[in-house]
């Protein structure tokens, strides 16, 4: 096939589809691969309407060019990425290759090949987002891609854009009992599909193992969903819902870090009160910590839970994770070892946080004990006018010692930070807790969504005779931050030195939210989390107790074949009974007769060159099956209505016999 056989409408089809196909990617893609894509399709289409050259081999200077901006586009991917193939770096070779290829778009060959390259351009879509959306997207452009597939192979005459795109839609259809029998019958691999460096491992939760202080500031505008907790019979009120994350003990005057104390298993935690069953699905945030309810009792065998009353995965969490986990909020943690009684009393050296210490000595003095000096600390936050804010001032130099005595404006991490200093300054061991606080209630779905905006930092003191104790200083200061209910909290903003609640938004589009929002998680939990733990008891629940891999694998081709032959039968039933064109059904009947005499007619065989081969070969019904070839293509593709009766009477009063 030659270029001028593809035409200018056949082109725009398939340069509409690749565009379409890039659409998803366009925030992942740099500005100038897509500058350079479109121009590429721009090209080829002027190109089809013969307005300008194409970059063909005998072009020399064009082709080079072409060959020339190839390697470039390698190499700015290349750079850009430090030679690392990840998913961001393989989507915008494919995008850049792509458009190339869409240029230099010559042949049938060609332009198969552009198609297939734009079912792998919908699929490298999963790689960055597995949500609902992404899928309904993709469905969408694989019908509009087989359509494209369809009006290439169907005669100029015949085509019919609504027409082709019902029929791409329902070859769609008929193909998703497929995938779905093969999606659940497929043996499930133990990892993630692909493991990919670097950018496949940014992080994405926002908290860290570090703090310094204005660091969660950066969270409370951000709305990205965190994890999603469902609890299975009572659930805790709002003020309970503590989650649990990275604990920091050392600090060097600016930042604080967690540390990894070596077990000594003296820690004992006495449960007090209600036990709470939940489910947690947690969004991969490519490092080890997990989230549990303040305090953790029990959970799955593959998390270990530390001395600090943390949550750690063997592996990092690279792809959405969903466990099972008990916690008591209501408890006693004793036990106090030398290593961490150090850390929980460590400081940093002299010049640090000066006036902090002799404040600490003023609330030591006289103090019954630890639980005395922290409501003296927590009667001097509320003594002097200390403000909760998201956009505190910037401090220079001392930031503890300048929350404390200049700017008393802050958001949690100050309040808790300065806490632990006065505490562990007054002879108290004390640490600071990081995670989340609060959660949006989804009544439809029976789960918490906890967010990054609900990011939060309280500290924790050792009395001995309460053990571990939580103080949450910012409670103190602003009551509502901890004690509001969050069952209808969309998020909370900060207004000068007032926290208040702002949600706009129309309780139609709310409750809109909240059914994307259970979908999304009903999605993730039986899509995305398909796990072989879920396929092994959906098996069972069909009564095969004991399947391996090798018979799965082997139900799985049976019943393949078996859908695949259902699927047939159907469609080739509903094919025959929709030929309601009496005149093509009477010419039909009439070519089956002729090829019971061994005349076959091809199936892409154009009814006059058939009656050709028949005039050669049957000389004695040529004139009449030559005006009868005429007639039918005449009422198939001509503007004039033929009357069906006459072509029948004279098709089926034609005598066919087999040559002698």
């Amino acid at each position: 096939m030659t270029r001028q056989d593809l035409s200018t409408r056949e082109v725009c089809w398939l340069g509409t589809t690749v565009l379409l196909c890039l659409v998803p990617h366009l925030g992942q893609i740099p500005g100038y691969l897509a500058v350079a894509f479109g121009g590429a399709a721009l090209w080829r289409l002027l190109g089809a309407g013969g307005i300008l050259p194409l970059p063909e081999r005998r072009r020399l200077v064009l082709w080079l060019t072409v060959q020339f901006l190839a390697i470039c586009a390698f190499l700015s991917v290349y750079i850009a990425h430090r030679g690392q193939i990840g998913r961001e770096a393989g989507l915008e070779l494919l995008a850049a290759l792509l458009g190339l290829k869409l240029l230099e778009m010559q042949t049938r060959r060609d332009y198969y090949l552009v198609i297939l390259l734009c079912f792998f351009l919908v699929a490298t879509r999963f790689f960055l987002s597995q949500t609902p959306v992404t899928a309904g997207f993709a469905l969408l452009l694989v019908v509009l891609i087989v359509t494209v597939l369809i009006q290439f192979n169907t005669p100029v005459a015949s085509r019919d854009a609504r027409q082709m795109l019902a029929l791409g839609a329902r070859l769609t259809a008929q193909s998703l009992p497929l995938m779905v029998l093969a999606f659940i019958l497929f043996p499930r691999l133990p990892g993630p599909l692909w493991g990919l460096p670097h950018d496949a491992r940014n992080g994405v939760t926002g908290l860290s193992d570090e703090l310094t202080l204005g660091q969660i500031t950066h969270l409370g505008g951000v709305d990205e969903l965190v994890f999603r907790a469902e609890f299975v019979g009572p659930i805790p009120r709002a003020k309970d819902l503590y989650w649990r994350g990275p604990v920091l003990w050392r600090t060097d005057g600016r930042t604080w870090r967690s540390e990894e104390l070596r077990s000594s298993g003296a820690t004992r935690l006495e449960q007090q009160g209600q036990i709470y069953a939940y489910h947690v699905t947690l969004e991969p945030h490519n490092k080890r910590w997990l989230f549990g309810l303040d305090r953790v009792t029990s959970t799955e065998r593959d998390i270990r839970r530390t001395e600090d009353g943390r949550l750690w995965s063997r592996s990092p969490v690279e792809q959405r994770r969903r466990y099972l986990a008990t916690s008591a909020v209501n408890y006693r943690a004793l036990g106090l070892p030398p290593a961490e009684r150090a850390a929980a009393l460590q400081m940093p050296g002299p010049r640090w946080h000066p006036r902090t210490r002799s404040l600490a000595a003023e609330l030591a003095r006289d103090a019954s004990g630890p639980l005395d000096v922290a409501e003296k600390a927590l009667a001097y936050y509320r003594a002097n006018n200390f403000s909760y804010t998201l956009t505190p001032a910037p401090v220079v130099g001392d930031a503890v010692d300048a929350f404390l005595f200049e700017t008393r404006e802050g958001f949690c991490e100050h309040f808790a930070a300065s806490f632990v200093v006065l505490m562990r300054a007054a002879g108290v061991p004390a640490r600071i807790v990081t995670g989340y606080q609060g959660g949006e209630y989804n009544g439809l779905g029976s789960f918490f969504e906890v967010r990054q905006y609900d990011a939060h930092a309280w500290a924790e003191i050792y009395d001995e005779q309460q053990g571990w104790v939580r103080v949450d200083p910012t409670g103190s200061v602003v009551p509502g931050r901890i004690a509001m209910d969050l069952v209808d909290a969309r998020e909370l903003r900060s207004e000068g030195r007032q926290l208040a609640r702002a949600d706009a938004t129309p309780a139609a589009l709310r409750g809109l939210g909240r059914a994307f929002d259970v979908l999304t998680h009903q999605w993730n939990q039986w899509v995305i989390g398909y796990s072989s733990e879920q396929q092994s008891l959906l098996l069972q629940q069909l009564g095969m107790v004991s399947v391996n891999r090798r018979s799965l694998i082997l139900i799985l081709g049976v019943s393949l074949i078996a859908m695949t032959a259902i699927l047939a039968f159907f469609v080739l039933r509903f094919e025959r009974k929709k030929v309601e064109d009496p005149v093509q059904a009477a010419w039909l009947q009439l070519c089956a007769r002729l090829a019971r005499t061994g005349l076959t007619r091809a199936a892409h065989e154009p009814a006059l060159a058939f009656a050709a081969r028949v005039a050669a070969e049957r000389r004695e019904i040529a004139g009449e099956f030559r005006a009868l070839a005429e007639a039918y293509t005449q009422a198939r593709y001509g503007p004039a209505k033929l009357d069906p009766r006459p072509f029948i009477r004279r098709a089926r009063a034609l005598r066919v016999r087999r040559p002698t």
